[in-house]
């Protein structure tokens, strides 16, 4: 669907649950995901199921991502709808080898010029925990801005306890 140099951008199947196991109940991955609690087979299928449905309805999700030279499932990156905001969060996840590597910057890059260029969105954020630094230098080298300390209840999202910062970036075609 798309690609980087080092990355293919796919839409899910039903049975990559499987492959995405690894991924969502790892707990270093999970740590600043929601409550921070690995998921359960359960949760991984229905999260799959979404964003299949998602991709179905809206033109966007959080797509698989796929290593070209291993063609391992690696993680995801894409667009959801962030609760009941009305705005467009950008969001991505790495196994852990995958870190360090600037696949996250690479993939988001990407995801984000298909939201201004081909969806013709004005807008997008991202929302992370405050202690979760990586996600947020991501954030940065995407060009977004700091707007707001914030939670998950101000935002109208499930756990309502957790603190968040929320970042934004404008298209700058459709300002203009």
């Amino acid at each position: 669907m798309m690609e980087t140099e080092r990355l293919l951008i796919e839409e899910w199947r039903p049975e990559d649950w499987l492959r995405f196991r690894p991924i969502a109940a790892d707990p270093a991955v999970m740590r600043y995901i929601s409550t921070g609690q690995p998921w359960p087979d359960e949760r991984i299928q229905q999260f799959v199921a979404k964003q299949i449905n998602q991709a179905q309805t809206d033109g966007f999700c959080l797509w698989k991502l796929i290593d070209k030279s291993s063609q391992r499932l690696v993680g995801q990156c894409g667009l959801q709808p962030l609760g009941q905001t009305g705005e467009i969060e950008i969001g991505w996840w790495l196994a852990t080898d995958y870190w360090g590597r600037g696949l996250a910057a690479e993939a988001a890059r990407r995801v984000l010029r298909y939201a201004f260029e081909t969806l013709h969105l004005k807008r997008i954020i991202a929302i992370a925990q405050p202690a979760n630094q990586a996600s947020i230098k991501v954030m940065q080298k995407l060009g977004m801005s700091f707007e707001r300390a914030t939670s998950h209840r101000e935002l109208g999202l499930a756990n309502p306890e957790i603190e968040i910062v929320l970042y934004s970036i404008e298209n700058r075609e459709a300002t203009t």
